[in-house]
């Protein structure tokens, strides 16, 4: 479980509240794990406070042999996020994962599959003033992911992914993302997180978002059980 945030202030204001947890469980036969994320941002533009950022993700996956260096895997996720404009995702698939480990020090993996995609995503016309239409799409991706961890010290670690989803037919159309984080074990149970988190959607201005980034630094507080 995380619980983390940040403020700004001076000639921008903005408050940032994330959450996170996940849940999961592994035997040498199989591994599976069920993550969520929330956050929300309220900024303060020409005086007035409005929320600017809200988002959030459930995602489950499902690995053979979690335990063994090649590793098959299924994996689902649905999100919405109002800061790029996804009224809603969701996608499934089937990949393989190749993992590279030194002992306790390091591990390293890289992971390859093939989603099957539903949107529902809201499409500006112009002209046309009001709420824009929502467009419900299917579509396929190829997706990889590189993950490398440390653990420095018995208190200090390092965690870094790296997601990449091009559109199969259409690679220039594509979503990308990032989460570092590093981690001081205060107690068995108890780390304080400073994390930087980067989403990048190619279509993501095309559907009235101000960029298609969105990224955040954040610091909290994790729990492990």
């Amino acid at each position: 479980m995380e619980v983390s945030g940040s403020f700004l202030y001076g000639n921008t204001e903005q408050t940032i509240f994330s959450s996170r947890g996940g849940l999961s469980r592994a035997d040498s036969l199989w591994g599976i794990r069920v993550d969520g994320r929330f956050l929300i941002g309220v900024a303060s533009i020409n005086g007035t406070r409005v929320m600017d950022r809200r988002s959030w993700l459930v995602s489950t996956s499902i690995d053979r042999h979690p335990e063994d260096t090649h590793t098959q895997f299924v994996l689902a996720s649905v999100e919405r996020s109002f800061e790029l404009r996804i009224d809603q995702r969701v996608n499934a698939g089937v990949g393989y994962k190749y993992v590279i480990e030194c002992d306790t020090l390091y591990k390293l993996d890289l992971s390859v599959a093939v989603l099957g995609e539903l949107n529902a995503l809201p499409q500006p016309v112009a002209g046309q003033p009001g709420p824009a239409p929502v467009v419900r799409s299917e579509l396929t991706r190829l997706s990889t992911r590189l993950r490398y961890r440390n653990q420095f010290t018995d208190r200090l670690n390092f965690d870094h992914v790296t997601w990449y989803r091009p559109e199969l037919l259409a690679p220039a159309r594509f979503l990308a993302s990032s989460l570092t984080a590093v981690q001081y074990q205060l107690t068995k149970v108890a780390g304080l997180r400073l994390s930087f988190q980067n989403e990048y959607d190619s279509l993501a201005q095309g559907r009235g978002a101000r960029s298609n980034h969105n990224g955040q630094i954040l610091i909290g507080v994790n729990s492990r059980f």
